[in-house]
């Protein structure tokens, strides 16, 4: 039995199959934080459908696993807030990441943001805009330096800064 091809490049004689993107681990984390009630293929749809939206955008490169490793590897946040209670109030302390968990913060991230731009422009009847769309758009501006998910981990990083001092009081 032959394996689905997925993606064929015209200019270009690459092939990525099945067994490829299965290998692929950025590609799985997608598919895991997109599926939904178990419904793996309909999120793998979804995540393909974003990433033949991406390879459109972006004619310049010439792989498109390559723009979206780079994107996630801009949005990775170095730190993470964690909330204690000291002397009766809520402080946040920050702690740094492992590489893993940086990973994940970063596609849960560009994820959250593509949520949240389709949720405000479902509110427009005229709209015919796609999920998939809002997700390639956030993850070509992430690539190229720029984009809310960006912005996210800059604020995340002044706040770990301005907690600083309270590292003194982190017992983990």
């Amino acid at each position: 039995m032959m394996p689905k091809i997925f993606y064929k490049y015209s200019e270009q004689s690459i092939v990525f199959t099945d067994l490829d993107l299965q290998k692929n681990e950025i590609y799985l984390q997608f598919v895991q934080r997109l599926m939904k009630k178990g419904k793996k293929s309909r999120a793998e749809t979804l995540f393909r459908q974003t990433l033949q939206i991406l390879e459109q955008k972006d004619t310049s490169s010439d792989n498109v696993f390559a723009l979206l490793e780079k994107a996630v590897k801009n949005t990775k946040p170095a730190f993470f807030l964690k909330k204690a209670r000291i002397g009766g109030t809520s402080q946040q302390i920050p702690s740094a990441l492992d590489p893993k968990k940086k990973e994940a913060a970063a596609v849960r991230a560009l994820l959250q943001i593509a949520t949240e731009k389709q949720k405000r422009n479902a509110q427009r009847k005229d709209s015919k805009t796609t999920f998939a769309d809002f997700l390639a758009t956030e993850l070509y501006e992430a690539s190229q330096g720029f984009g809310a998910a960006l912005q996210k981990r800059d604020e995340l990083h002044k706040l770990a800064e301005a907690n600083r001092a309270l590292l003194t009081q982190r017992w983990w």
